[in-house]
Formats: C-alpha cells, structure tokens, sequence
C-alpha cells in the first residue's frame, strides 16, 4: 500500500478539515495516480517549530507515494487538483502548501532519513511512540496521525 504524509501544524486544522483534506487526498491519487487503497498519515509538529519566511508560520507539507510508471501528465494533475482543493478548504495562500509526489524507493529513503541520526534504543522508543500514536489517533479521530514532538 502506497503511503501519503501531510505534515501539518499541531491544531492547524479542525477535526472536520482533516477528514475532509483526507478524503479529498484520496479520491485525487484513485482519479489521478492509482485506483489502488492509500494510506495517508498526518505527522502533527507543535506550531512553535513551524517557520515560513523566517517567520513563525503554518505552512503544510503533502509527501506522495507513487510508483516508478507514473507520467507526467498525471504528476501535474495531481498536484493541480491537491492545491485547488486543499487551498478551498484551508484557506492557506499557495506559499504555506507544499507538495511532492516521490517514487517508492525515495519515499522510502525520506522516511528512514527520520531516524538515521537515533541509537537502536533510540530507534526502539522513536517508532514504538509513532506507533502508539497511530493507533490511539485511529480509534479516537478515525485518522493515523502522531505528533512529531516527544
């Protein structure tokens, strides 16, 4: 299953927006990437560690899986169809939205760059919290999220 990470400021976004910026996501990659399920994550980072323009800010970040066959064409619609909508909901300007839509192989690497700098007990603690995170956010908001703030 291909994977999504909106970073996102911690409160940013309402509960209702999330889920709404969840299932537009969705229905952009099945339109324009792949019909396959998708998995989209949400890594909350505490508004205080969030700059734009050397400024505290809130700017979100949207990472997208693909496959290594994916065309141009679709690249641009997808990336067309995320700002228009994610824009209309959050009300952001098109400075504060950032996304990439990365093959398999260096989504991958992107992910495992997290914690390339940690001990193995480090590593340990590191995805044991993720997980939790995940887990507790899917059961009380039916979304993974976790917070990247230990």
């Amino acid at each position: 299953m291909k994977k999504i990470l909106a970073t996102v400021g911690e409160g940013q976004f309402s509960h209702r927006q999330i889920k709404s910026l969840e299932s537009f996501i969705r229905q952009n990659y099945r339109t324009f990437i792949n019909a396959e399920p998708v998995l989209v994550i949400w890594n909350q980072v505490p508004s205080q560690n969030i700059f734009h323009d050397y400024h505290s800010g809130q700017p979100s970040i949207l990472v997208i899986e693909s496959g290594k066959d994916l065309q141009q064409h679709q690249r641009v619609a997808m990336f067309e169809a995320c700002t228009r909508d994610w824009l209309r909901l959050t009300g952001q300007r098109i400075d504060q939205l950032i996304i990439s839509i990365l093959e398999g192989a260096v989504f991958k690497a992107l992910l495992q760059r997290n914690s390339q700098h940690l001990t193995k007990r480090g590593k340990i603690i590191y995805f044991f919290k993720i997980g939790t995170d995940l887990l507790v956010s899917k059961l009380l908001d039916d979304y993974y999220a976790f917070k990247s703030s230990f």
